[in-house]
């Protein structure tokens, strides 16, 4: 009789311990069991963001297509975020203000900062508080060729005739920073053309063309998607791109000039405070992908002469950081850096 009762006992037991593991999943506060294909501790790390506005900051002047790339991603991405999102202009230090800016929020996904190519100079150069690994990369968003810029009314029609100029008398050309990639482009033309400019930095690359058309400089080097809007007003003497972009097909490559060495694109993306968690950097990534995907960024785009740019997180962190590499070799030779 002892011997039954102690079995049924154990089966009772044993019935018990499954009803309360069947409850463990429950409401009120208990735990849910994982998601299929997600362990304990990735269930346990999913947040909720967005949930408060996001502030864009950008380290160029208004106007500027840096400026105007952001604008346009803070209108669409408040449908795809679902949160108010703004833009503040923080300019600058070559950029490195805007940056600054950013170091002193907390690393929380709700400051995110546009960036371009000249992260990985700039950020080299002496005296610079910061580098390009104290931030993390959220997604690459747009590429945007080189432009020569002169005024419309200019005795440079054609390169030939400016890089002639240059080897009789000095030539000041403008653009965005200093050991920036407008920079660092202008150096190379004038390395290949055997001519030495002399360089002017400005807040933004639109600055430096209101110079020119104002008659204060001879040249800028900025994009050529801020001639979108200045048509009439300047002269593009060459342009960047492997070809011809299709809003200004009277704009030869500097390529096809005999300069197939300054085939380079400048890229543009969102980047935020290192230490930021993974899951809001993806869920930044998706929203603002998704932004891309609206006909009216795509008309902006192409209106622009821009091209697509996308690279996800993991990507854009990996280009940047081999850039920055031969960035380094690039600043010293310019003897910016020892």
């Amino acid at each position: 009789m002892k011997s039954k009762k102690f079995v049924w006992v154990l089966a009772l037991v044993f019935a018990l311990s499954l009803v309360v593991a069947g409850c463990g999943g429950g409401k009120n506060g208990d735990k849910e069991s994982p998601k299929q294909g997600e362990t304990p501790k990735q269930q346990a790390q999913e947040v909720k963001f967005p949930t408060k506005p996001i502030t864009i900051v950008t380290g160029s002047s208004p106007g500027a297509p840096i400026d105007v790339m952001a604008r346009l991603l803070a209108k669409l991405g408040e449908k795809t975020l679902g949160v108010p999102i703004s833009v503040l202009n923080k300019v600058g230090g070559s950029g490195t203000i805007a940056l600054s800016y950013n170091q002193t929020q907390p690393a929380d996904g709700y400051t995110v900062n546009t960036e371009a190519t000249g992260i990985t100079s700039i950020l080299q150069m002496a005296g610079s508080p910061y580098t390009y690994k104290d931030f993390e990369y959220v997604i690459r968003v747009q590429m945007d060729p080189f432009a020569l810029y002169v005024a419309k009314d200019s005795p440079y029609k054609t390169l030939d005739d400016f890089l002639k100029a240059a080897k009789s008398k000095k030539i000041r050309v403008g653009g965005y920073g200093k050991g920036s990639p407008h920079n660092i482009i202008t150096y190379d033309l004038g390395k290949k053309a055997g001519v030495e400019f002399e360089w002017v930095p400005f807040n933004s690359g639109n600055d430096a063309i209101m110079n020119v058309m104002g008659g204060h400089l001879d040249a800028a080097m900025s994009n050529i998607s801020a001639y979108a809007s200045k048509k009439g007003e300047v002269r593009v003497l060459a342009v960047s791109s492997d070809e011809r972009v299709n809003f200004a097909p009277e704009v030869p490559t500097f390529k096809e000039l005999g300069y197939p060495e300054l085939t380079r694109y400048h890229w543009r993306g969102l980047i935020v405070k290192k230490g930021t968690p993974k899951e809001i950097i993806q869920k930044l990534h998706d929203g603002f992908k998704k932004a891309m995907e609206d006909p009216e960024w795509k008309k902006y785009m192409e209106s622009s002469g821009m091209l697509d740019g996308y690279l996800p997180p993991d990507k854009f962190k990996e280009a940047v950081y081999a850039q920055a590499d031969n960035d380094l070799k690039v600043l010293k030779e310019m003897g910016l850096l020892k």
